[in-house]
């Protein structure tokens, strides 16, 4: 069942935070209901969004309204419009990318005032409702007491928990989820290297972790594996870094995926989203909406790992973020 506070109840604990906690919380509602605006229309197009994706990502893949910004005033206020003119506590502000418009108005306004389908309109509540239930978990759970983790030291930790466990705020759920099977994965990894495994590779390690997760953090994802025919696709060639091979990427996809890593852009989603966009490849996709290049893109980039260049961190089956080493 979510967690659900009244209007009060969440004020009355967001000021039992510390200054710095309180700004974080902020920053998670207003990224919260930015990813689902943007998800939400990037869903109508068939396209897709990865988790963490930066505004810029976003706007590289919309051209449509995106969520510039999200205002807390603390109260009815009379500085906070909406565009019919009515005082607000919680202004959404919107960008049209193409058009450079923008428009400010209260949560009932968007189909009015954007020309969104009543559907979308829908789905994009429901979407920020789901933000607010996690919102209210972060918030009870801190009144009730952090709960400690075990970590393991050099333990690598993901960036979203490590904000989180540096704020001393707790971890949602899903998050503790994630962190169990991550120290479960890294204790694998490091029983097998001292037993001097040799068939203990990272690569190996990541597909346990992402196999193993949660049936409730697959949605809408699915198993990396399952859907893709690879009969059809050549083996992976060693070669040198110019001119490695992969079967399936053309070359002129390989310099594209070239220079999103040099752009900073880590997300595979993003990448297969933008090659697609960019009418580099076809807009081909499984049933779950994920591109059906992801797998060749994900080989592709796994040629830099294990070349020692860029690690690779797995954020369930729905995606993996490949990181340039620094030099």
């Amino acid at each position: 069942m979510p967690y659900s506070l009244t209007t009060n109840e969440r004020d009355q604990l967001f000021q039992e935070l510390t200054a710095d906690q309180h700004v974080y919380l902020n920053q998670f509602l207003k990224r919260g209901r930015k990813t689902v605006f943007a998800n939400v229309i990037a869903r109508d197009k068939g396209r897709m969004i990865p988790d963490g994706a930066s505004d810029q990502e976003i706007e590289m893949l919309l051209d449509d309204w995106i969520l510039d910004d999200f205002i807390d005033a603390g109260f009815v206020s009379d500085e906070l419009l909406c565009e019919c003119g009515r005082p607000l506590r919680y202004q959404y502000v919107v960008r049209h990318v193409k058009t450079g418009e923008i428009l400010q108005f209260g949560i009932n306004h968007f189909e009015e005032h954007t020309g969104m389908s009543s559907s979308i309109v829908k789905e994009v509540m429901k979407g920020f409702n789901t933000i607010d239930y996690e919102l209210d978990e972060l918030l009870v759970k801190q009144a009730k007491g952090r709960a400690s983790y075990e970590i393991p030291p050099g333990m690598p930790i993901p960036a979203d928990i490590r904000d989180l466990l540096d704020l001393q705020l707790p971890l949602l759920d899903r998050q503790e989820r994630r962190l169990h099977e991550a120290i479960r994965a890294f204790r694998e990894e490091q029983e097998a290297t001292k037993r001097g495994s040799s068939d203990f590779s990272s690569t190996t390690s990541i597909t346990n972790r992402e196999e193993s997760k949660p049936n409730d953090e697959l949605q809408p994802s699915f198993d990396l594996f399952a859907e893709d025919n690879t009969s059809n696709l050549e083996p992976v060639i060693p070669k040198s870094k110019n001119t490695f091979v992969v079967g399936g990427l053309s070359f002129i996809i390989q310099e594209a995926i070239d220079g999103y890593i040099q752009r900073g852009i880590e997300s595979t989603i993003m990448m297969c989203e933008l090659l697609i966009k960019e009418g580099k490849t076809t807009n081909n996709r499984y049933s779950t909406g994920k591109p059906k290049i992801y797998f060749a893109v994900s080989t592709y980039l796994d040629s830099f790992v294990h070349m020692g260049e860029m690690t690779v961190e797995p954020l369930g089956q729905e995606d993996r973020i490949y990181r340039l080493k620094d030099k």
